[in-house]
């Protein structure tokens, strides 16, 4: 997938691929900010645009997951895997509710593969967390991520060039 990601973006604007890779799944922050780095975009514009595009594209996952689960539950073959995680999910809500934003924000926030803002919207949505609160920590959570993929990232490109290797 992200082959054909990378080959459908050829070309681009430097900022049109920050944008695209920081709204798409599994990519997210982690790889639109260091492409703009190593694009040579500055800062000031790539993080805008990576925060915004990765916050506004899970949105109508965090608005529709639900509704979706809904209409999969009777599917035998992802109808009871959805109703058991939903079910279970639920029956946690208060808890969530009560600390779902921190702990929310802080699994958006660690940039590893299935965290962000994607895979918390989903956890959000399940939890029927309110949206502003939801709005809130997957905001909080990419701007922590983008903060931290930033100093790896010219960590890395400074790393490099002191070792005059080309990125």
């Amino acid at each position: 997938m992200a082959q054909q990601i990378f080959e459908a973006i050829k070309g681009l604007p430097a900022e049109w691929v920050v944008v695209i890779l920081s709204a798409a799944p599994f990519i997210e922050v982690r790889g639109g900010i260091p492409a703009g780095i190593i694009m040579g975009l500055p800062l000031a514009q790539i993080l805008p645009l990576a925060i915004v595009s990765n916050v506004v594209s899970v949105l109508p996952v965090v608005l529709g997951f639900n509704w979706v689960a809904q209409r999969l539950a009777d599917k035998p073959l992802l109808g009871r895997l959805i109703t058991a995680l939903i079910r279970r999910a639920r029956s946690k809500e208060e808890m969530v509710n009560k600390h779902g934003v921190w702990a929310v924000t802080l699994f958006v926030a660690i940039p590893l593969p299935v965290t962000g803002a994607w895979t918390g919207s989903v956890v959000a949505a399940v939890f029927g967390m309110r949206f502003g609160r939801v709005l809130f920590c997957l905001t909080v959570g990419v701007m922590i991520a983008s903060a931290i993929v930033t100093s790896l990232s010219l960590a890395g490109v400074h790393i490099f060039s002191v070792l005059s290797v080309a990125p």
